[in-house]
C-alpha cells in the first residue's frame, strides 16, 4: 500500500468532513482521537474502535461522519472489499452528502487496490492462465464517474493520473496473457490480444511489446510477410511519435 496515498486519504477525509460539524462533544473527542492516531505513519487501525463512532452518533451529521470514518479505516487496514461495500452503502444512504466527490474518490481508490491485487496475482505465474483483473476496470469506471460528475473537484487531477496507470496495467495484463497464449501455441490469440492493445491502449508505455509479440506470433504461424508488416508499422509509429514529441 502506497503510504502517500494513505496519508492523502486521511487528509482528504478530514477535509471532506470539515463541512459537517460534530455536535456531540463525546463523539467529537473520539472522532478526533481516532483520526489523529490513524494519521501516524505505521499506525495500526483498530476497526472496532472506529465502529464505536456509530454508537456515539446522535444525529444524521454524526452518523455520516461515523460511516465515512469507518469506511476510511477499512481502506487503511487494507480491507478493501469491506471499504467498498461501506462506501456504496454510504452513497445510497446519503446521496445529498456535500462532499460526494471525496466519497467517490475513496471508493475508486479502494477498488483500484482490489484490482491491483488481482493484477499481481494474474501476472505472478506465466504457466497459469491469468484471470482478468476486473476490479481494475471497475476502478477506472469509478474514476471516470468522479471526473465526469465533479470535473472541478480537487481530486480530479489525481484521478486522471490513476486512470492512466490503470490503462497501463490493463494493457500489461493483455500482453502477459498473450505471452501465455504464445507458450500454449495459440498464435491467433496472441495476434488478437496484441492488436487489441495496439488499438485501445496505444498511449501506454507497453505498446512496443505488443508489436513484438504480434510479429513473433506471425512468424510462429509461418507468416513472415505479416511479421515484417507489423515491424514496419512499429517503426512508422515510433517515427511519428518521435516527430510529435
Amino acid at each position: 500500500m502506497n503510504k502517500s496515498v494513505l496519508f492523502l486519504s486521511f487528509a482528504l477525509l478530514l477535509s471532506a468532513c470539515s463541512t459537517i460539524p460534530a455536535d456531540s462533544s463525546l463523539f467529537k473527542l473520539k472522532y478526533r482521537e481516532l483520526m489523529s492516531n490513524s494519521a501516524v505513519e505505521g499506525a495500526v487501525v483498530d476497526i472496532e474502535q472506529f465502529k464505536t463512532l456509530e454508537d456515539l452518533a446522535s444525529n444524521e451529521k454524526e452518523r455520516m461522519l461515523a460511516a465515512l470514518a469507518v469506511a476510511y479505516a477499512c481502506y487503511k487496514d487494507q480491507q478493501f472489499d469491506v471499504a467498498v461495500e461501506r462506501l456504496e452503502a454510504f452513497i445510497r444512504d446519503y446521496p445529498a452528502y456535500p462532499r460526494m466527490d471525496y466519497v467517490l474518490y475513496l471508493r475508486a481508490l479502494a477498488t483500484k487496490a482490489q484490482g491491483k491485487q488481482e493484477f499481481n496475482e494474474a501476472v505472478s505465474d506465466i504457466s497459469v492462465r491469468p484471470a482478468y483483473p476486473e476490479k481494475l476496470r471497475t476502478a477506472y469506471r469509478y474514476f471516470v464517474d468522479l471526473v465526469t460528475r465533479y470535473p472541478k473537484s480537487e481530486y480530479s487531477a489525481q484521478a486522471l493520473n490513476f486512470m492512466k496507470n490503470i490503462r497501463t496495467n490493463l494493457a500489461a495484463y493483455e500482453l502477459f496473457a498473450a505471452r501465455y497464449d504464445l507458450l500454449e501455441k495459440r498464435f491467433n490469440e496472441v495476434v488478437r490480444r496484441s492488436q487489441y492493445v495496439l488499438e485501445f491502449y496505444k498511449d501506454t508505455p507497453v505498446i512496443a511489446q505488443a508489436y513484438e509479440l504480434q510479429a513473433r506470433a506471425y512468424r510462429a504461424m509461418g507468416k513472415p510477410e505479416m511479421a515484417e508488416e507489423v515491424e514496419r508499422r512499429q517503426k512508422r509509429a515510433e517515427r511519428e511519435a518521435a516527430a510529435g514529441s
